[in-house]
């Protein structure tokens, strides 16, 4: 049922035979991953366009369809070409049980909604480039998730992706090699930085997107990709949220990171920090969690490692221990879809040309993409210099 059409208004910048092709295809799951990317709830977004949040609920319920002279001013309100709300393109559908987040209960659910549309704007920008650049097939380990613990899975998938005992170096170029889209949020969508990570294998890639809160040292973002990892083998049919998951991805981490057989041995057996340092830098992990494994192991007490903890944030307070930042190391920035993107140009098939497939603004793919817009801001004063006295 749709809603009773007045004459068109003076929102409306195209014909009304085109409003309304647009009306008949209505799609109510793009106005609610719209709504959800924009972080808005049904009332503040009714508030904007000037209608009640229970009819925006009856639109994304799809008990009725927009009046056709409403679907521009809510494209305006949504940041959106109005084309966007029509059906006939596929949609990366996650329910919020299917994402796992790595700071669940210190996000909101605005924040998480928001999440889970930018995880399907990845897979669906994903999914249009494919059809003009050949990805990586996925390539991960048969697992049995009710008979595998962590420690176990992260020595198959190390054994899956010859790997070795060796330190894992480029861990992000790794995974895209084998098929795993990896996004890095840039500032632009630096509000949901306390979700930190989250991750999907209920797609037809598993997807995992960082913040840039999780990359401001390259250990700790090395270890939310490993961490993640573990989520996307282990725990594909649980819910999120357990704190018993969020352990076992961090022994997973751990393992896949710092194998336990070659660690042992390497681990002081007292707590040196220049020598956990060094250890830190080879493996590619933080001096913290050397401390973890070092407790784990039991090589040191643990009255030590807390004397450790204190010592290194007394160290980082007084500025004399700084964090890496994750663009100096190779092989670490996501780059999978910024050079599909790029193969898919040399093709013909430009950013413009995506956009328009998607239906998104050019905009809005450099974001998806991790690309800062770069272009210089325009400011317009809004009040004139007063002329000049005589």
């Amino acid at each position: 049922m749709r809603e009773k059409n007045p004459p068109l208004t003076l929102f409306d910048n195209r014909p009304e035979l085109e409003l309304e092709a647009i009306a008949d295809a209505f799609d109510p799951a793009r106005l609610t991953q719209a709504r959800s990317a924009a972080g808005l709830s049904k009332a503040k977004l009714a508030s904007l366009v000037g209608v009640t949040p229970a009819a925006i609920g009856q639109y994304e319920a799809q008990v009725v369809t927009p009046r056709r002279d409403l679907l521009p001013v809510l494209a305006n309100a949504l940041n959106v070409p109005v084309e966007y709300f029509s059906a006939g393109r596929p949609i990366g559908r996650v329910d919020g049980a299917e994402a796992h987040f790595r700071s669940l209960r210190s996000t909101t659910a605005r924040d998480r909604s928001k999440a889970i549309a930018f995880i399907e704007q990845v897979w669906e920008l994903a999914f249009a480039l494919e059809k003009k650049v050949q990805f990586p097939e996925v390539d991960l380990p048969m697992i049995d998730r009710s008979d595998t613990d962590p420690v176990d899975a992260a020595q198959r998938l190390r054994s899956h992706w010859g790997l070795g005992t060796k330190p894992v170096k480029h861990l992000v170029a790794l995974a895209e090699s084998r098929g795993i889209i990896v996004s890095l949020l840039t500032m632009a969508n630096a509000d949901v930085a306390r979700v930190g990570a989250f991750s999907t294998s209920h797609l037809a890639r598993p997807v995992i997107v960082v913040t840039p809160e999780r990359a401001k040292s390259v250990f700790v973002y090395r270890f939310t990709i490993a961490h993640e990892l573990g989520h996307i083998l282990l725990h594909g049919d649980a819910a999120p949220g357990d704190q018993q998951q969020e352990r076992e991805a961090d022994q997973f981490a751990a393992e896949f990171l710092t194998p336990r057989s070659q660690i042992l041995n390497l681990l002081p057996r007292t707590v040196n920090l220049a020598r956990l340092d060094e250890l830190s830098r080879h493996w590619g992990v933080s001096i913290e969690s050397l401390l973890l494994r070092m407790k784990e192991t039991g090589t040191v007490s643990e009255t030590s490692i807390r004397r450790g903890y204190q010592k290194l944030n007394q160290l980082r307070s007084s500025g004399l221990e700084t964090p890496e930042p994750v663009n100096a190391y190779p092989g670490e920035m996501p780059s999978m879809l910024d050079e599909a993107a790029r193969l898919a140009e040399t093709t013909g098939f430009s950013q413009v040309d995506l956009a328009h497939q998607l239906r998104w603004h050019p905009a809005r793919v450099r974001e998806v993409l991790g690309k800062e817009d770069t272009r210089p801001v325009l400011r317009i004063i809004d009040k004139p210099p007063a002329p000049p006295s005589e």
